[in-house]
């Protein structure tokens, strides 16, 4: 079994310092106020260890291009997915202010090099979305240094992080059926639960139902792709079962659009006989027939914001720990919901 690569983490737990500091010394990063005990024990901890410096990390480190790079998991949905459209209808709000440039790149699930791409692309740091825990791209830009800011929430990677609350929205959407008299609830998530939003809003589904009294039962949850497709196919699986779903809560609006069709081609009415609620608040959601109750979020201004946290990262003098910044959701009320009578 190949043996594990010594990291950053490594070297600074074993030193007892923080990994920018191992990053600062063995980057000789100029302009850094760090003892020469403090350097000297770095350096002889890190040739202790074996660590070797990832290359691409240190020379990035050395140059400045007011660029910043913008990478997308889920390739095949980056310019039709209306989240990510005004995600970036922020970012460019942001870097016109900052005046730097943005680079947008899809990237393919655990397959792509992070910092190959920011080397390739001349970027300063990157923005993410879609990042997933168990992702060795990722690891390797946290043990780099790189500069980098999560849009997914991800409590155990030590990075910047713009995300809302996807647990406690999901809550407040299930809270929301239960009071209108739903108890059985299905579930489309909208990605796989290796993605962090995904896992989030599914975890929250599962708590408001056990909260509620209601229960978890497992053969209510399908698990969609990100397309319209995957939410047609699973809820033409949920609405086999028998008795079947009163409710839907689709992961994203872009299921909900799948699932809504289904349901009417199985002669069935929304809200009458199925009520549903999205997440994301798409733009076409408040024009569908009926119009779709979601959570709406703030999607341009998590964009604004993940832009401002690396620009004050890339531009700060000083080693800070990473920030987490968590912006507020709601459930928006329209008619694709009603209350079960009986």
């Amino acid at each position: 079994m190949k043996s594990r690569r010594v990291s950053a983490e490594d070297v600074a737990r074993e030193a007892g310092v923080s990994r920018t500091t191992v990053s600062f010394v063995l980057n000789n990063t100029p302009g850094k106020s760090i003892s020469e005990p403090t350097r000297q024990r770095v350096l002889m901890v890190a040739s202790k260890l074996g660590y070797t410096p990832n290359e691409y990390a240190r020379r990035l480190a050395l140059l400045r291009h007011n660029a910043i790079g913008l990478y997308i998991s889920h390739s095949q949905y980056v310019y039709t997915d209306a989240f990510i459209v005004r995600t970036v209808e922020g970012m460019a709000q942001a870097v016109n202010r900052h005046r730097v440039r943005l680079t947008i790149h899809p990237v393919r699930f655990s397959e792509d090099s992070y910092l190959q791409l920011a080397q390739k692309d001349e970027v300063d740091g990157i923005i993410l979305i879609n990042a997933h825990d168990n992702d060795p791209a990722l690891t390797e830009v946290v043990e780099s240094g790189f500069p980098c800011v999560s849009m997914d929430y991800l409590p155990d990677t030590a990075v910047d992080q713009v995300y809302v609350d996807n647990r406690r929205a999901a809550e407040e959407v299930i809270e929301y059926l239960v009071d209108l008299g739903h108890r059985r609830i299905a579930m489309i998530t909208h990605a796989s639960v290796v993605y962090s939003a995904s896992k989030m809003r599914l975890e929250g589904y599962r708590a408001a139902l056990e909260a509620a009294a209601v229960g978890y039962d497992e053969r209510l949850v399908r698990f969609g792709d990100f397309s319209e497709q995957s939410g047609y196919d699973a809820m033409q699986q949920l609405l086999e079962l028998q008795p079947r779903p009163t409710a839907l809560f689709a992961g994203n609006d872009v299921i909900a659009y799948g699932a809504m069709s289904a349901i009417r081609d199985h002669g069935l009415s929304i809200p009458e006989d199925i009520s549903v609620v999205g997440f994301d608040d798409d733009y076409l959601s408040r024009y569908l027939n009926p119009p779709l109750t979601t959570v709406a979020l703030p999607a341009a201004g998590m964009g604004s914001a993940a832009v401002s946290l690396l620009i004050g990262r890339l531009d700060s003098q000083r080693e800070a720990p990473p920030s987490r910044v968590v912006l507020p959701a709601h459930v928006s009320v329209r008619a694709s919901c009603s209350r079960l009578e009986g």
